[in-house]
């Protein structure tokens, strides 16, 4: 028979998926791989969701969502990431995060256009260059996981289209300081480049860290893709819906693009969205001071055991070189999956420079992560 994709072939299994399968009918594993936040999803979401259905809403939705969500989500845009925007023109409603991300490479790049991307970062955006035909330009973090701005500015070139950040970031917990933000947005202005900005880790910062969208930046609004999601801030990964941000000609093609593709978004999902955007912002407070509490301990204990890492900034994940246990990282998440039932990700699924790492999640219960720690130190003593 005649080939398949082979830009689709290029995509391995994902990493974090294949931890599942060797979880699968173990009652002992305990996952400290996947992304998702530990608590409850708000009861206004779910209510809202409950509504809907209740009033048969289960027919298609509005391409760019339906509008009382759109006009909430410009509120929300407008007070918490102080960018200046319009429902009509300039947001539409995604399938989570995922297809944010797609929908802005379909109406960013064309066949040859380049990307420069900060290495280790998250998983997606790698793939993302094979599909739509986009050359990756990969550049190494410095060791405290800062961007390495210099290196940045060398690689670009008349090919170049757009960087990518993700900040607070997924695997490194890094988040960016304002001179680096302020830096990076001179480099995007001088270059006349776009810059996507994924943002749906804005809420967990710490230790006096803040997140500043780019697209609030004087002239960035018109250059800045800005993504983000449901899923982190109110614990609702299943009911993927995600959103964009950006000027009315970029979300024009995304349409045109969502509307061949996915056809539209969940419909009663958006009025679960729509209620939890209403909420009072404090219901957050409580759950961020117990992940600030699992990142010190997670931090505290790895650096107990002699493990060389960074205390994370942000986002709820932790990022541990391995090298000097002499064992990579896919080998050492292998063996303590199948020796001590803990699930990690290996390092080399976020990029090229990070295959001596592995990436921790502390978004599960304490006790769960205390009992991680005492088996990975068993683990460390073994090997």
């Amino acid at each position: 028979m005649k080939e398949l994709s082979r830009k689709v072939a290029q995509a391995p299994k994902s990493k974090i998926r294949e931890l599942f399968d060797l979880a699968a009918g173990r009652e002992d594993v305990i996952s400290l791989g996947i992304g998702q936040p530990d608590f409850k999803t708000p009861q206004p979401a779910i209510e809202g969701n409950i509504k809907a259905l209740n009033k048969n809403i289960t027919y298609y939705a509005p391409t760019r969502g339906i509008p009382s969500l759109l006009e909430q989500l410009e509120r929300k845009v407008k007070k918490f990431n102080k960018i200046n925007v319009n429902w009509k023109e300039n947001i539409i409603v995604t399938n989570g995060g995922s297809q944010a991300l797609s929908l802005a490479f379909a109406s960013l790049f064309n066949p040859g256009d380049e990307l420069i991307l900060s290495s280790p970062n998250f998983i997606s955006y790698f793939y993302l260059t094979i599909f739509f035909g986009v050359k990756l330009v990969e550049i190494q973090r410095k060791n405290d996981f800062s961007l390495d701005l210099e290196a940045i500015k060398k690689k670009i070139n008349p090919n170049t289209k757009a960087i990518l950040i993700n900040s607070p970031n997924n695997p490194t917990g890094y988040v960016l300081s304002n001179d680096e933000l302020y830096e990076l947005v001179e480099i995007v202005k001088s270059n006349d480049i776009y810059l996507i900005s994924d943002e749906v880790y804005e809420n967990y910062t710490y230790d006096g860290s803040k997140h500043i969208s780019p697209a609030s930046i004087e002239g960035m609004f018109e250059r800045t893709i800005t993504l983000n999601a449901m899923s982190k801030l109110f614990s609702a990964t299943g009911f993927r819906l995600g959103y964009v941000i950006a000027k009315k000609q970029v979300i024009d093609l995304m349409e045109n693009y969502h509307q061949y593709t996915v056809a539209g978004t969940n419909h009663p999902a958006q009025y679960g969205f729509l209620e939890a955007l209403k909420m009072d912002i404090s219901f957050f407070n409580e759950i961020l001071k117990s992940f600030d509490k699992r990142r010190i301990f997670v931090y505290k204990r790895l650096n107990e055991m002699g493990f060389d890492v960074v205390k994370p900034k942000g986002a709820f994940y932790i990022m541990p070189s391995v090298k000097k246990f002499n064992i990579d990282g896919e080998d050492f998440s292998k063996a303590l999956m199948k020796d001590y039932g803990v699930a990690v990700v290996p390092g080399k699924t976020f990029g090229s420079y990070s295959n001596n790492m592995i990436r921790i999640s502390y978004a599960t219960e304490y006790s769960k992560l205390e009992e991680a720690m005492n088996r990975i130190e068993k683990f460390i003593k073994k090997i």
